[in-house]
């Protein structure tokens, strides 16, 4: 036989797990849950595009921009850029950005994508 106490007890856990199962939808929209964008690529910004000069060695450009994002390995003259972030919250815009870097004998021929103006030094059409 059940005493009355946990009888009481097992009625009590039963209607706070079917309350708390009934919330579970709107958990997402609590505003104290802690929803971080999703960052991924190579950071790089307008002013790290201008510091860019054709000429530039595959070093000197990888200590402006950093490694790239993509390194063919079957395209040993093309480095890219990516650079996105997915806003999972209110505070953060959606951010995609891509720079596509070209090297030649001389090293940095041309450049194409984001800053990358048709007035830009590097500006041309890559391969």
């Amino acid at each position: 036989m059940i005493s009355v106490y946990t009888g009481k007890r097992i009625v009590a856990a039963l209607l706070v797990s079917a309350a708390l199962v009934g919330c579970a939808s709107t958990v997402e929209e609590l505003p104290i849950l802690y929803k971080p964008e999703i960052r991924q690529g190579t950071l790089f910004d307008e002013a790290d595009v201008d510091e860019l000069r054709a000429g530039m060695t595959r070093r000197q450009v990888r200590f402006v921009l950093g490694p790239p994002t993509i390194d063919d390995p079957f395209t040993d003259d093309r480095w890219d850029y990516v650079y996105e972030v997915e806003p999972r919250s209110a505070d953060v815009e959606a951010v995609s950005r891509r720079l596509t870097l070209t090297f030649d004998a001389n090293g940095l021929a041309t450049a194409r994508g984001d800053f990358v103006d048709a007035d830009h030094p590097l500006a041309g059409t890559a391969r």
